[in-house]
C-alpha cells in the first residue's frame, strides 16, 4: 500500500511541475511574440501540458482505484480535490496557450 500511495503522490508532484514549467515556457513565448523562437517555446510549453496531462490521468486513475473520494481514508480524503483543482489549473493554462497560439493570426501583417 505503501508503494502504491508513493506513486500517487509522486504523479500529482510531477503534474504540478509540469505545470509551473509550462508556465515557464509560455511566458517565454509570450515574451518572444514575432520572434522565430516564439513556437518552439510553445512547443515545449504544449510538451509539459501534456507530461501534466498525463501524470494526473495516472493519480486520477490510482485514487479511482481506491474506492469513491468520499470513502478514501482520512490519509488520503484531500487528494482528489488537489487532482481536481490541478485539472483546473491545466485547463486555464492550456487555454492560455492556445490564445498565445492564436495571437499571431491576430495581429494585422502590414498596411493596405
Amino acid at each position: 500500500m505503501t508503494h502504491y500511495l508513493d506513486a500517487i503522490i509522486s504523479a500529482i508532484r510531477d503534474a504540478g511541475q509540469h505545470l509551473d514549467a509550462a508556465a515557464l515556457w509560455l511566458g517565454r513565448a509570450e515574451k518572444a511574440a514575432g520572434s522565430s523562437w516564439q513556437m518552439r517555446l510553445l512547443g515545449a510549453a504544449e510538451d509539459a501540458h501534456a507530461a501534466a496531462r498525463a501524470r494526473l490521468d495516472v493519480a486520477e486513475a490510482n485514487l479511482g482505484e481506491l474506492g469513491p473520494a468520499g470513502k478514501l481514508p482520512a490519509v488520503l480524503d484531500e487528494l482528489p480535490s488537489r487532482v481536481s483543482a490541478l485539472r483546473r489549473a491545466l485547463g486555464a493554462s492550456e487555454q492560455r496557450l492556445i490564445d498565445a497560439a492564436l495571437a499571431p493570426a491576430a495581429r494585422p501583417l502590414g498596411h493596405a
